[in-house]
């Protein structure tokens, strides 16, 4: 079962009593420590903190601040990140920069600035979070290295106060780091903020443990190649100054990642300074042209997987430093890039969710992921209707004053985005969220309960068992599983293939009324529903089992039978949306499209298409299904068949963020009696779904097996049952019974009471960790 990972996140103090002194985080062999104990969080980027305490206007200033401090720690986000002060005032580059300046003029600070860091800090420690705070800016809104620039005359005063292109902008820029004078004024503010006592709490800044670390700027780039030398010398002089005044705080750059240095070895470089404790990355999708505006929908799966592999370098540089990572900043604008709220976070939440999926892993396995800040709390700011940008006056809000009021902010309003936070940052009795983070009710209770159920034992399931079996067919409370044990499976497995040509039956006979009407019988008494989808080669019409290849590429958007593929789905969505329950609740469907993915036998397979085409396709019906069709009731089911590593299951899985269930399906064919090569096959599967489904918080499965006509008779005890002992397992679902085929061969996959293994079958019902209906309908899974 996955597990929350809520490290340090520590009791509240009661209000107004202050705080005793907290420890530091510090770095030890490459991981983060708080109390001598791994320190990982979820936190957020608050640059106007500083700010709030400052303002005439209590309710929007320091009565703001506590509130949303208590917002924060409620949460349980307690790692904020900090404008430390901005340099200068008016505008400069045409944006207009925050105020009031720490340092209005060269050499000259302000008291009241700093009071108003005091006093977030104060405020923080009150409340145990931890800061990061960012001690200059590569970027004009808070003044910044371009500030030095002018006051040192390096440019001018128009240059400095136009709007500069990029080219101009990066050549004046990187002339910060061979300005002596700028280094050397800038320094000055350094040294200024680590000397400072708090006038609140009269403690040093060096010895406040509500600090983390410093960080030399945000996004500290060299800009051109040709400063790169002066780029890494400053670092390393400056975190080598930062050291000599404080030795008990972390010290970081504040860094993007390669988009800063645009050459992954310098960024290796200059994290490897023995004073920098940390590295960090930043993710800027809109800004680094992964998504576009009028495609911000249609781009997000590429986004998700360009970021996850982003993290990953980057993640490898961490591993051979032997230091930690944050990824410090991370956002997307909301649906349709509106700056509205009352427009949906649905792309922003999913997205949020897979870069949370992947820290949360690194937490449950101590890796170097350690820390994630999302940009950036708004907290109760608004957008101003039909304002843009921010004018002196206006509330702060996370989105600085040259970018659009709610492009990326994250508002205490934001109901939809703080239930995906808060399902990886606060403790236990707090459900956890499936992929589809808007899921129903019902559906997040089910996800949450097949979890708590793996301690419980295994559910046994059944392929068409309502709708017919051996010698019968839609006979109404009939079941060969039933007829057998005197109990209904646990699940009920079944199929839409036909449904994508408007059939009246599925591909095995099965009309779709009467097998909604099955399904809602099933979903009524407890049961769990799973469906599959054997859909027809929408390239020429034929078969599941045609292995036309290319088939997949061209359903992909773009390609030749792209619309095609969309209208299919929709016929998929119109019939899962169509599953209600007695009170016209929609039902829960584990939904299992792309099975067997692995095999040679379906036009998805793998020899037919990439894995990329693959993981594509998958996210793409991931999508279609809940953000175009609005389905929230599904369970999404991963499934592959002929895999021997962990590699070789997920060389094909489109990512944590698009899949519930692990699972996979083997048949057994030789006669386990002289053939044990299926029990070992198994047993290696069950270990490497088990691992991997703890690992990253899914639920395993076996989610189709069978011995047709089951011809030895301690097969379910002996070789099913026995090779999963050991291992976490959802569920086990065994095929259909069709029973006799035209050729005379039989084909069923529970046995009929006549044979010699319905004994068996009888046996593994009475163990008590086999589920069947009975036994989950007490579970009430849907509540």
């Amino acid at each position: 079962m996955r597990k929350l990972i809520v490290i340090m996140l520590a009791v509240c103090l009661s209000k107004g009593v202050a705080a005793a002194p907290l420890p530091f985080v510090k770095q030890q062999g490459g991981k983060f420590t708080l109390h001598g104990k791994p320190y990982y969080y979820i936190g957020a980027n608050y640059w106007y903190g500083g700010y709030l305490g400052l303002l005439k206007d209590k309710k929007h200033g320091i009565e703001r601040l506590r509130k949303e401090l208590d917002f924060l720690q409620q949460k349980g986000v307690t790692n904020l990140r900090l404008l430390a002060g901005a340099e200068g005032e008016g505008q400069v580059n045409g944006v207009q920069r925050v105020s009031p300046p720490l340092q209005p003029q060269q050499g000259v600070f302000s008291e009241e600035a700093m009071r108003g860091l005091d006093i977030v800090l104060a405020e923080m420690g009150k409340r145990n979070m931890k800061a990061v705070l960012f001690l200059s800016n590569n970027w004009e809104w808070s003044g910044g290295f371009l500030q030095y620039l002018q006051w040192n005359r390096i440019i001018d005063d128009a240059t400095f106060r136009k709007k500069m292109s990029w080219d101009e902008l990066r050549d004046e820029t990187a002339r910060f780091y061979s300005c002596d004078a700028c280094k050397a004024a800038y320094l000055k503010q350094v040294g200024y903020v680590l000397a400072r006592v708090n006038s609140v709490t009269k403690r040093a800044y060096t010895n406040d443990a509500a600090i983390m670390a410093w960080e030399l700027a945000n996004e500290p780039r060299p800009m051109r190649p040709a400063a790169a030398s002066a780029y890494q010398q400053w670092i390393s002089a400056t975190a080598a100054f930062i050291r000599s005044k404080d030795q008990n705080h972390l010290i970081t750059l504040g860094h993007e990642g390669e988009m800063g240095t645009e050459d992954m070895n310098l960024y290796k470089a200059i994290h490897t300074d023995k004073n920098v404790d940390y590295l960090t990355i930043h993710i800027w999708p809109k800004n680094w042209g992964w998504l576009h505006e009028a495609t911000l929908e249609a781009d997000m799966p590429a986004v998700e997987t360009r970021a996850i592999a982003y993290i990953q370098k980057h993640l490898e540089v961490a591993r051979q430093l032997q230091k930690p990572l944050v990824v410090e900043e991370f956002g997307i604008p909301r649906n349709g890039h509106s700056f509205s709220l009352q427009a949906s976070t649905s792309l922003r939440d999913h997205y949020f969710y897979n870069i949370f999926s992947l820290w949360q892993q690194q937490a449950q396995t101590q890796g170097y992921l350690a820390g994630v800040n999302f940009w950036a709390f708004s907290g109760t700011a608004r957008p101003i209707p039909g304002q843009v940008y921010w004018k002196n006056g206006d509330d702060f809000s996370g989105d600085p004053p040259m970018e659009e009021q709610g492009l990326n902010g994250v508002f205490d309003g934001d109901s939809s985005t703080w239930k995906v936070i808060t399902a990886f940052t606060l403790g236990k009795g707090t459900k956890q969220l499936p992929v589809d983070v808007q899921a129903t009710s019902k559906t997040v209770n089910l996800y949450n309960n097949l979890h708590r159920l793996l301690a419980k034992g295994t559910m046994i399931g059944h392929q068409d068992d309502l709708a017919y079996g051996v010698g019968w067919k839609y006979v109404a409370g009939k079941s060969d599983v039933k007829e057998l044990t005197g109990d209904y499976p646990a699940l009920y497995g079944w199929e839409l293939g036909n449904i994508e040509h408007d059939l009246p039956a599925n591909i095995d006979g099965v009309p779709f009324d009467k097998m909604r009407a099955y399904i809602q019988q099933g979903y009524q008494r407890g049961g769990v529903i799973t469906i599959s989808w054997h859909a027809d080669n929408p390239v020429n019409g034929a078969s599941a089992w045609d292995t036309t290849a290319g088939s997949v590429a061209q359903i992909l958007p773009g390609g030749a039978k792209h619309a095609l593929f969309n209208t299919w789905l929709d016929k998929v969505a119109a019939f899962l949306g169509s599953l209600k329950g007695a009170n016209g609740e929609p039902v829960p469907v584990l939904f299992r499209p792309f099975h067997e993915l692995e095999g040679n036998w379906f036009w998805w397979g793998k020899p037919y298409c990439t894995a990329d085409e693959l993981k594509a396709i998958w996210r793409y019906t991931v999508q279609y299904m809940r953000d175009v069709k609005g389905l929230h009731n599904l369970l999404y089911v991963f499934n592959s068949n002929d895999f021997t590593s962990e590699a070789g299951f997920l060389e094909r899985y489109p990512g944590d963020a698009y899949a519930d269930v692990l699972s996979f399906d083997s048949y057994q064919y030789a006669d386990p009696r002289t053939d044990s090569s299926f029990f070992k096959q198994q047993q290696l599967r069950f270990g490497i779904i088990d691992k991997l489904s703890k690992e990253r918080g899914k639920i395993p499965a076996f989610a189709e097996t069978g011995y047709e006509a089951i011809p030895y008779d301690k097969w379910f005890t002996e070789t099913v049952w026995k090779a999963r002992e050991g291992y976490a397992l959802s569920y086990i679902m065994f095929w259909r019974n069709h029973g006799q085929q035209p050729n005379g061969k039989w084909h069923y996959y529970v046995p009929r009471k006549q044979d010699a293994s319905a004994a068996d079958f009888i046996k593994m019902y009475g163990y008590s960790n086999s589920l069947f209906e009975k036994d989950v309908a007490k579970e009430k899974l849907y509540q």
